[in-house]
């Protein structure tokens, strides 16, 4: 399996040098453990990995051939959450700044990437649910439609946290990077 990691990655990763929060190391450890369900999924469903790209989004697989179920596909989006979600409840019990951190992290991401977003894990279990039952161009539709919705519920929130509070514009930029990532024309 081949890693590839985008340029802006890695100035996250100098960032982590000056982290003093532990804000930073246990959202990177969170993003990997998340990582890590996924992979011990694709290798308990025997799907070769063919390349895992990391950028500042989180990181995706890329599977070697086409998962050919709709069951394997929802299985492998779910491992990612569920790793997240046990290793959360496993830090519970634990008191530590970094097992706080890494608690809050990892049930943060968890939920985050349950949300039914595309490229999302709840954006991909929703797909392969709904193509079940669906042809592929309503289940198309309909996670485009959750997505617009979704980006627009966390916008909307990171809006009005930041009017009330007056502080923390991470959520807005990233719901807005994510709105332009999915909805805008990408040119290449």
């Amino acid at each position: 399996m081949k890693i590839r990691i985008a340029p802006a990655t890695l100035l996250f990763l100098f960032l982590l040098a000056f982290d003093q929060s532990l804000l930073l190391s246990a959202t990177l450890l969170a993003a990997l453990f998340h990582e890590c369900g996924h992979l011990v999924a694709a290798r308990l469903l025997d799907i070769p990995i063919r390349l895992m790209e990391i950028d500042l989004f989180g990181a995706k697989i890329y599977p070697a051939r086409f998962i050919p179920s709709y069951r394997q596909e929802l299985l492998l989006a779910a491992a990612g959450p569920l790793f997240s979600l046990l290793l959360g409840v496993f830090l519970l019990p634990h008191g530590g700044a970094l097992s706080v951190a890494m608690r809050d992290a990892t049930f943060s991401f968890a939920l985050f990437n349950l949300l039914p977003i595309s490229d999302f894990d709840g954006g991909r279990i929703l797909h392969a649910t709904l193509s079940q039952f669906l042809e592929g161009e309503t289940a198309d539709r309909v996670l485009s439609i959750t997505s617009y919705l979704s980006l627009f519920l966390l916008f909307s929130l990171s809006s009005c946290i930041l009017l009330k509070y007056g502080q923390n514009l991470a959520l807005a930029v990233l719901s807005a990077s994510l709105f332009a990532k999915l909805f805008l024309p990408q040119h290449k």
